[in-house]
């Protein structure tokens, strides 16, 4: 190859580059590849879509598929994965460097070069040469610096702590669907009751108001009176049209959680007719459980422990850096008396700019942990408040459920006086309907109420931070994971929470024998 040719392949390179550097810059998605984007993701959802085995669906049941089959879960698994595939990269940086490399080098001329003697500054020599006008290099270096190891230690053991983070984000992943999941299932089960009675009700309701403006145009009433009825009419219609939208949402909402086509038919099985609970005593307890359990705080400390490596990983940059170095070599060029040769040697440097560089990175890496702490403590004081507040809205609405309870009983025993006034001539059938659908409105608000009670304490157990399955369990499983959840509930069917205690520096979670409440999980990965 000669040196003309060299400039052309170089030139054709050069020109090849330039070409592919004007279609560097990219260009928006067309409305075909959105469609077909869309269509894609669309038949993917469908394909896992996983169906009942039964029509019948306990709140157990619907908890074990959300934290199975819903992507969230899915996406906290990737992230953990990630995380650790990110630390066997860095294991890795802790190796020594070993480089191949391979060359080829060609002129037009031969590399001649001549001497001048240093004392009569005459040429000693004739012009020559020692290297071949074309040749090959090949070599393999090996080189290991033990700043560069020590650098990587600290690195890897903060991607380590990242890994740890993705458990605990899991963790709140997994509490956050459990608690969605429990909110929803209850007001879906109160949809599931209530629903077939709202329309009825809806329906009479409208009949008494033409009926009573009916009566209004022929004037056989005072019209005071009739206004008044009609406007209490109408409010009622309000009331039971915001009670069937917020009912039909839940079925919707529960069907996306546990990963079930849109409109399959759930029935809702539970023997929960009654919750009660006993009464919260100790609010230390719950704040200390709280200060242990809670992911946020985890993952807090745990980015102060990434701070700290920092502050290690600048120390050794500032230290003297030594390493040994190795290799093996061959050249073609035949003029040389050794073509392959090896050599080793030991090396060590000192960035004297590490002297003033580094106190200023470890002041900055300092800050950085003051902050993670400060940030820690904020948050503590922001969830102790919300554990107390979780369990003060619990507390609430116990008492709303008692009070729902009793005006529930006193629906039923109007609309037994009503009909017994009824039949013996002392009301009218309008007075009748309108007390019926007082009694079916006091038994919609107990049923909600109901609910809104079963969320609030699923509420409280997330504010907590107690774990339903630990973040490492596996979800593959439906039917184990599913006795995981019935085991770790079981309070829940009773509305007791259990006797969590903090002895020797470890959390202790157990129940009151007297309520027979069994032990729920509560141990986390740390």
């Amino acid at each position: 190859m000669n040196f003309k040719s060299v400039l052309r392949s170089g030139a054709a390179i050069v020109s090849l580059v330039s070409l592919a550097a004007c279609g560097i810059r990219p260009h928006p998605m067309t409305m075909e590849e959105n469609i077909t984007r869309a269509m894609e993701d669309k038949g993917t959802i469908e394909h896992h879509y996983v169906p009942l085995r039964t029509a019948q669906l306990s709140l157990e049941e619907a908890i074990a598929r959300t934290l199975a089959y819903n992507y969230q879960m899915e996406v906290s698994k990737l992230e953990i994965t990630q995380q650790e595939k990110q630390l066997d990269v860095a294991l890795t940086n802790m190796l020594p460097q070993l480089a191949a490399d391979a060359g080829y080098t060609t002129r037009n001329n031969y590399n001649a070069a001549e001497s001048i003697d240093d004392y009569s500054h005459e040429r000693s020599l004739i012009s020559s040469y020692s290297e071949q006008r074309s040749h090959t290099t090949q070599d393999i270096q090996f080189s290991w610096d033990l700043t560069d190891i020590g650098v990587s230690y600290f690195q890897a053991r903060q991607q380590g702590y990242r890994a740890l983070i993705a458990v605990e984000r899991r963790r709140k992943a997994i509490n956050n669907l459990v608690r969605s999941t429990a909110e929803v299932y209850w007001r879906a089960y109160a949809a599931q009751t209530i629903l077939p009675k709202i329309d009825p009700m809806i329906a009479d309701a409208r009949i008494m108001l033409e009926n009573s403006k009916r009566a209004s145009d022929m004037h056989l009433q005072n019209p005071l009176i009739l206004l008044d009825y009609q406007q209490n009419v109408i409010q009622l219609l309000r009331q039971l049209y915001q009670m069937r939208n917020d009912l039909m949402s839940a079925q919707i909402q529960l069907r996306s959680l546990i990963n079930v086509a849109p409109g399959t038919p759930i029935a809702l099985t539970t023997s929960d007719a009654e919750l009660t609970a006993a009464p919260l005593h100790d609010m230390a307890k719950l704040e200390d459980i709280t200060l242990i359990m809670r992911p946020e705080l985890r993952e807090e400390s745990y980015q102060q422990k990434i701070s700290r490596q920092d502050i290690y990983a600048q120390i050794v940059r500032m230290s003297p850096g030594i390493g040994a170095l190795g290799g093996e070599n061959f050249d073609s060029n035949k003029l040389l008396t050794n073509n392959v040769w090896g050599q080793v040697g030991v090396r060590a440097t000192f960035n004297l700019m590490n002297l003033i560089r580094g106190p200023r990175i470890i002041a900055v890496a300092k800050s950085a942990i003051a902050a993670s702490k400060a940030r820690r403590l904020a948050l503590s004081i922001s969830l102790i408040a919300e554990t107390n507040l979780s369990a003060q809205m619990y507390q609430n609405s116990l008492d709303m459920l008692a009070s729902a309870k009793q005006t529930d009983d006193i629906g039923h025993q109007m609309e037994t006086v009503a009909q017994r006034a009824t039949q013996a001539g002392a009301q009218s059938g309008a007075d009748m309907i309108r007390h019926q659908m007082a009694g079916l409105v006091a038994q919609v608000d107990y049923a909600r109420t109901l609910a809104q009670t079963h969320g609030a304490l699923a509420n409280l157990y997330n504010s907590v931070g107690l774990d339903i399955v630990p973040a490492t369990a596996d979800l593959n499983d439906i039917n184990r994971l599913t006795a995981q959840v019935t085991q770790s509930i079981q309070a829940w069917k009773n509305g007791r929470l259990p006797d969590m205690t903090i002895q020797n520096n470890q959390l202790n979670t157990t129940t009151n024998h007297a309520s027979a409440a069994p032990q729920p999980a509560t141990q986390a990965p740390a």
